[in-house]
């Protein structure tokens, strides 16, 4: 009988927009699995309308939200931005569940966001911050 090797299939890719040289090849390092996902996932929540040229409406524009007084109101109204832009967006998640708590201390919402990954059992959460900058 042939010796057979398992051979582990990832199922996403994506490079590593910190662009960082790989120690081994010198090339860009570049994303597998769920470290892709929630790349793009931080990415879609980060972009606002019109920076992408080919697709404007793609992007949450959380931005201009975040200059508002911050409330449990406005965090409320960020679960129901950042759910439809995963939704719309994001086809290799499935969202269970997203809180954004208001942190008045720090001037800034938390993010918390339990999913899955198409093809990996396993949950996954996705911690964020947002604030706004100058």
């Amino acid at each position: 009988m042939a010796n057979e090797t398992l051979k582990i299939s990832r199922i996403y890719k994506d490079l590593d927009l910190s662009f960082e040289a790989n120690p081994a090849t010198g090339d860009v390092s570049k994303k597998v699995d769920v470290n892709a996902v929630k790349q793009s996932m931080r990415i879609l929540m980060l972009s606002n309308f019109y920076e992408r040229p080919f697709d404007p409406l793609k992007g949450a524009n959380l931005r201009g939200l975040l200059f508002e007084n911050i409330s449990s109101l406005r965090a409320s109204s960020l679960e129901t931005i950042i759910l439809n832009l995963f939704e719309n967006y994001e086809p290799r998640t499935k969202i269970e569940s997203i809180q954004v708590n208001a942190n008045y201390a720090a001037n800034r919402y938390d993010v918390n966001i339990k999913f899955h990954i198409i093809g990996i059992d396993a949950p996954q959460i996705l911690s964020a911050n947002l604030k706004r900058l100058r």
